[in-house]
């Protein structure tokens, strides 16, 4: 897999005249845009990523409320159970399964862009909203940096943050993509290293609050790296968080489970300023298809999992992270 060539052709080419755009390609590289920030219509497209943004905040909006009718266990546990089949083969050790939930929701995909509250915002009308927390890479000052967060828990429980720091399977999950994340990084960057290794951010949702595990790694790129975004980026896709490891194997394994085509979600976006580049991989996340609004989601299954706990999970990430004070 990997962004289509005039994808990363525009990319080096807007990169090499240090000319600011946006960005965003889907969870296979094979669909996307690349569009100069001078270019980029507020009425179609919106952004926000930590607090830089082509539109106004407004307090005119509603907070909306959605329903899911999610998958019911018995049909996840066919698609779980054929995960660990895989992994039990020794063909994966770590995949991220992902469903697909119809939901209903009392407001439209701009109404969720504005009140949601979240590091990354994309809004692209009659499409999707995205409101993700999940770095994928930044670029700034000749340094490459990612933050790949796995492992999350009800920030209301009694120890919580003790309760997942100690958890084997989340731990496990956690290492392995770490792992993951620094080899992908040592395709394009010298000198990479962990700087910041399990740290714990909290997440306020629509259904509460969540404890959310990352980690900091890092590596030099050369000077003059804006010359070759596109293959920088191309190099990285898909995003190791989201798929697995080893990727091209667990790439082959999801493709046959999940059943349905993630689209934009699970890819990345992203805005490039002229000298730096700040990036997301596209999680919680509601598309629109024709009348019906589908959320997606999911989480990393390893050899310890247990299926009614991945099962809770997916559902638990079903929300709208709302800003604070939204009536």
């Amino acid at each position: 897999m990997g962004i289509k060539d005039t994808i990363i052709s525009s990319m080096n080419e807007l990169g090499k005249a240090r000319k600011p755009f946006l960005f965003f390609v889907d969870y296979k590289g094979e669909l996307g845009q690349v569009i100069p920030l001078d270019e980029l219509d507020a009425d179609t497209i919106r952004y926000q990523f930590n607090h830089q943004t082509n539109c106004e905040e407004t307090a005119a909006f509603i907070q909306p409320q959605l329903h899911a009718k999610p998958i019911d266990f018995p049909a996840y546990q066919q698609k779980f159970d054929r995960v660990m089949d895989q992994i039990q083969k020794g063909n994966t050790y770590l995949i991220n399964l992902t469903v697909s939930t119809p939901i209903t929701l009392n407001g439209s995909l701009s109404d969720v862009f504005y009140a949601s509250k979240a590091k990354y915002k994309l809004w692209i009308k009659d499409k999707l909203v995205c409101f993700s927390p999940e770095i994928f890479v930044q670029i700034n000052a000749n340094r490459i940096y990612s933050y790949p967060m796995k492992g999350t828990i009800d920030a209301a429980l009694p120890q919580a943050e003790e309760r997942l720091l100690q958890d084997e399977k989340e731990t496990a999950e956690h290492y392995t993509i770490v792992d993951l994340i620094r080899n992908d990084l040592n395709r394009v960057a010298k000198k990479v290293q962990v700087d910041r290794f399990r740290y714990l951010d909290k997440l306020t949702t629509s259904k509460g609050e969540l404890w959310q595990m990352s980690s900091q790694i890092s590596g030099d790129l050369q000077e003059g790296w804006q010359n070759t975004i596109g293959d920088i980026l191309n190099e990285l896709l898909p995003a190791g968080s989201i798929t697995g490891s080893p990727k091209e194997k667990t790439v082959q394994i999801i493709e046959e489970v999940e059943g349905y085509a993630r689209n934009y979600y699970t890819g990345v976006c992203g805005l490039f300023t002229g000298d730096t580049l700040d990036t997301a991989v596209m999680i919680r996340f509601i598309e629109q298809q024709g009348e019906q609004f589908v959320y997606k989601s999911g989480g990393g299954i390893t050899f310890g999992s247990v299926a009614q706990k991945e099962y809770e999970e997916l559902l638990q990430k079903v929300y709208i992270p709302f800003n604070p004070g939204i009536k």
